[in-house]
């Protein structure tokens, strides 16, 4: 028997609209079929991930009352809540065997405590050998706002638009690695690498199968499994393992 892959720690951030989501779940798949153990934290409160890994956009998300607000101390998490203990109890299966927890859905289903004791699985959970893949909200807030410390790697996404480079740049101080997504020509590639300066661990061309997988509300890596994207996207798993080797 092999040596267990190496665990990655991965969150995902853009402007909303630059293909995070498809890409992270996508992501999660492949990983998953390269024997990793993936749990996918699902941090954005819009729709998206979970439809990108082939599961129902519900039913993975933690209860109220794991965290209560202390005198002097603020919210913290009850005792005996362990991560390792919240993700076998809470977490959802989705394809390929990955694991996945929700922070929750607007309107209305991102509670406090719930919020406090979701962040407490992101921080802390090292059961060993396992993968953790985040799917940030979009924007700058969550990232700067601590959201992707648990990450050894944390990847922008960025579309050829004038209004990816303007959140992309902003996310600079936090971001580690780069992908150019929906990437249509050379020059789209070029515009991209020159207003991130960040290491490129890949681009993705942009891809109708993707968009039309989209419209129906599946998974790209089951609608189109030999699709350029996800060739691409598979090429971009193999450089994410070797970083973290």
């Amino acid at each position: 028997m092999g040596a267990a892959p190496a665990a990655l720690k991965v969150a995902f951030v853009d402007k909303g609209g630059a293909g995070k989501s498809a890409l992270a779940g996508t992501v999660c798949r492949q990983l998953a079929r390269r024997g990793h153990r993936v749990l996918a934290l699902d941090v954005d409160t819009m729709p998206g991930l979970a439809v990108s890994l082939g599961m129902p956009p519900e039913g993975a998300r933690l209860p109220a009352g794991l965290a209560e607000r202390v005198e002097g101390k603020g919210w913290q998490v009850v005792k005996g809540a362990r991560p390792a203990q919240l993700v076998d109890r809470y977490a959802a299966w989705a394809a390929d065997g990955v694991r996945v927890l929700e922070l929750g859905k607007l309107p209305g289903q991102v509670e406090p405590s719930v919020t406090v004791a979701f962040r407490h699985v992101m921080e802390r959970f090292r059961r060993p050998g396992w993968t953790l893949v985040a799917d940030l909200a979009a924007g700058t807030r969550q990232a700067m706002f601590g959201w992707a410390h648990f990450a050894r790697i944390i990847v922008v996404v960025a579309d050829p638009s004038a209004k990816s480079a303007l959140t992309t740049r902003r996310l600079l101080p936090v971001a580690t690695h780069l992908v150019a997504n929906k990437v249509g020509c050379a020059s789209d590639l070029e515009a991209i690498t020159a207003a991130v300066p960040l290491q490129l661990l890949g681009a993705i061309p942009y891809d109708e199968a993707l968009a039309e997988a989209e419209r129906r509300g599946l998974a790209p890596i089951d609608f189109a499994p030999d699709s350029p994207a996800m060739i691409a996207t598979e090429e971009l798993v193999s450089r994410l393992i070797r970083e973290a080797s």
